[in-house]
């Protein structure tokens, strides 16, 4: 009966802490409108999106693609971003429904 309990504990205090980092992720994404309401799968597929033109934007004032030096940080993340946009774990489209259960309060981050 105990090992159960601290097993559920150990779950909540988990799911807290992802919920609270998707919170603070969301925070960072703009949205139009702001107090829109994401599912994890949005958030995620958004911050891939803006963090890819971010690197476009870091291109485009350097001058030159990314893909010169395998030790900057626009190489690093262009890299992470394509094998992100690849979808190997074949995540739904950003088109879905919002998840009923989110706990995380978008309007706190506008």
């Amino acid at each position: 009966m105990t090992r159960k309990v601290f097993t559920n504990t150990r779950e909540r205090w988990r799911q807290h802490n992802v919920n609270a980092a998707f919170c603070e992720l969301r925070k960072l994404i703009p949205t139009h409108p702001p107090e829109k309401k994401l599912s994890k799968n949005e958030i995620l597929r958004l911050a891939m999106r803006y963090i890819n033109f971010l690197v476009q934007i870091l291109e485009s004032q350097s001058g030159k693609p990314a893909s010169g030096s395998p030790s900057s940080l626009l190489t690093f993340l262009r890299g992470n971003v394509e094998r992100l946009q690849s979808n190997p774990w074949g995540l739904a489209s950003d088109t879905d429904a919002s998840s009923p259960g989110s706990s995380c309060d978008s309007s706190e981050a506008w």
